[in-house]
């Protein structure tokens, strides 16, 4: 498998195979490797010794993986080894319109990790099925000492609305936010953010969640992205939750863990009532956690994906 979105597959290499991760001289996206990533059971495997090396199943996550894994192992996936394609995304652009670019094979089965993204997705042939997030519980962070929101976003001036770095600047008239994530320094000197917005950086593992959850409330804003593994890590760390109810948030944010609205106006007032509120935002964090620890735990997420290795491989 390829190192593509690293917090996914951080839970996904926790389980008990040994994982294989390409890399190359270039460090590129086709041979990145570990990238530095402390995971046990994961190796780094060479390119050029792909061909001779013993695999039983590779694991697909972009369209052109299929042909990549044909050339440098030799082999096929779905015909001379096993396969599953796992999709991340929501479909683009649009979801009455967007065929899957596995909808023409039975013989990969296609892996969502939502059931909103099941559902919108044409898969066509293709056999599907939904293997929901799981997250480490690295325990309850959540303080709340700063009254302010906090975000988790990567690219927010690149993918703009897509992720719903627009409604950042309206939003933080009812409450500073701070924003981590790759290129969110960006936000500190685009003048679509004025306000009290401020862009804090990228800062890996466990180390965010130390200072994401010294805030009072975690704000989700995404417009149209799948099911953000920063969320679901905010609510594992004791945090109420503000979220757009857009894709699959809504399914994932119970009422007693926060608010969940596609009102600005509610969305404001609800980071507002938090902020000023330490006791509410206490209580609703609790709730996210025993909610996150309940329906994304790691145990069912890597027990969901044993079940397939097994019956794919077999």
């Amino acid at each position: 498998m390829w190192h593509v979105h690293g917090s996914w597959t951080e839970s996904f290499v926790a389980g008990r195979h040994r994982y294989l991760i390409p890399v190359d001289e270039h460090r590129d996206a086709d041979g990145r490797g570990l990238a530095g990533r402390q995971w046990p059971q994961a190796r780094e495997v060479r390119v050029e010794d792909l061909p001779g090396t013993d695999v039983d199943l590779v694991v697909l996550q972009r369209p052109a993986d299929i042909d990549l894994a044909t050339r440098l192992l030799g082999r096929r996936p779905g015909t001379d080894v096993a396969a599953v394609y796992v999709e991340h995304n929501a479909p683009r652009p649009y979801a009455v319109d967007s065929v899957h670019p596995l909808a023409d094979r039975s013989d990969i089965p296609l892996v969502h990790v939502t059931e909103f993204n099941e559902l919108m997705w044409d898969s066509g042939a293709a056999p599907t099925r939904v293997i929901g997030h799981g997250v480490a519980d690295r325990g309850s962070r959540y303080t709340g000492e700063i009254a302010a929101a906090a975000a988790m976003i990567n690219e927010p001036v690149r993918r703009w609305r897509t992720v719903g770095a627009d409604l950042l600047a309206p939003l933080s008239r009812h409450a500073p936010i701070d924003v981590w994530g790759m290129g969110t320094e960006e936000l500190n000197t685009d003048p679509r953010c004025a306000g009290t917005v401020s862009g804090r950086g990228d800062i890996s593992g466990a180390a965010v969640l130390d200072e994401v959850a010294r805030r009072r409330v975690y704000l989700h804003t995404a417009r149209w992205t799948s099911l953000g593994l920063s969320l679901l890590e905010a609510m594992c760390a004791g945090m109420p939750v503000v979220a757009v109810a857009s894709t699959m948030a809504p399914l994932a944010v119970p009422p007693d863990a926060g608010v969940v609205s596609a009102d600005r106006r509610v969305l404001g007032e609800a980071l507002a009532r938090f902020v000023s509120d330490p006791a509410a935002a206490e209580v609703a964090g609790k709730a996210a956690r025993e909610h996150a620890l309940a329906h994304f735990g790691l145990d069912r997420f890597l027990a969901d994906w044993d079940r397939l290795i097994e019956e794919v491989c077999e």
